[in-house]
């Protein structure tokens, strides 16, 4: 993809608007350590809005799998008890692994784990503010990213054209995917 100063631009705004927006809301809970999360989350949905790390399935999926594993570790850590780093580094391997198993891949979710721990968050922590949050990310970034052209029209990532072209006897052609 080539870079334009306009692509910049907009990926600058949009990273702005969405953690502003994100911030804001977060002030409002006792939960300000998702902010980092979030930004992570940026840089990927503004800089990087064809990747598929970028799509909204990997977004929400990504965010919302990982902090209900953390959510589960905690609770286990805390009725079973133990070494709490050792739970919070087995929430962030088992997170990954059912954003593996669910292809849903989002690397900033990878921290969600971490910051339940951090704060001792409950259940509510995937209404308020998980919830919120990626709604705000999620709607600047349809916003920002459908100005230059839809969001998602990018090419199919490798592994998706591979197996087309495998099953399709390789009739695809150009048009079909990135190779």
């Amino acid at each position: 993809m080539k870079l334009s100063w306009h692509r910049m631009l907009l990926g600058a705004a949009g990273t702005l608007a969405a953690l502003a927006l994100t911030w804001a809301l977060l002030h409002f809970t006792r939960h300000p350590w998702l902010l980092p999360s979030f930004g992570g989350s940026c840089v990927i949905l503004f800089g990087m809005p064809r990747g598929a790390m970028a799509q909204p399935r990997s977004l929400v999926g990504g965010h919302v799998l990982a902090t209900l594993v953390g959510l589960v570790c905690r609770g286990a850590w805390h009725l079973l008890g133990g070494p709490q780093d050792l739970w919070a580094c087995a929430a962030v391997g088992a997170a990954l692994a059912l954003m593996m198993a669910t292809r849903t891949i989002h690397s900033p979710a990878g921290a969600n784990p971490l910051v339940v721990f951090a704060e001792d968050a409950g259940w509510d922590f995937l209404l308020v503010p998980l919830l919120p949050g990626l709604a705000l990310l999620f709607l600047t970034a349809l916003a920002a990213n459908n100005l230059p052209r839809p969001w998602g029209a990018g090419p199919w990532p490798r592994f998706v054209a591979r197996r087309w072209r495998g099953s399709l006897g390789g009739s695809l052609g150009r048009t079909g995917g990135a190779a």
